[in-house]
């Protein structure tokens, strides 16, 4: 019994470490967007800019910082989520389209 509860453990870990993998891998990029610009919900691994007044607009960009620390979001009183892009360079902050 104790050698299946360990090995049972090991394989929830297992399966935990590579779940988390390929959401790290494959987490949405910020796109080109620039502070203003508005853009859709994560499609396919992405962002897709759109115009602030089209229909499937989920976000307004409040700041693009030239930096991977979302922290720096916490200056824009309206963001309600912070994206870095995967290489951990650029960090978009984003409020409600609408």
């Amino acid at each position: 019994m104790k050698g299946r509860i360990v090995t049972l453990s090991a394989v929830l870990v297992v399966v935990a470490l590579l779940g988390g993998a390929l959401w790290f891998a494959n987490r949405p990029g910020p796109s080109a967007a620039k502070a203003g610009d508005c853009i859709t919900a994560p499609l396919k691994g992405g962002f897709k800019k759109v115009g602030c007044d089209a229909g499937n607009a989920a976000f307004k960009v409040a700041a693009a910082l030239s930096t991977g620390d979302s922290n720096g979001c916490d200056a824009y009183p309206n963001v309600i989520m912070s994206v870095v892009d995967k290489a951990g360079t650029k960090t978009l902050c984003l409020a409600a389209a609408k």
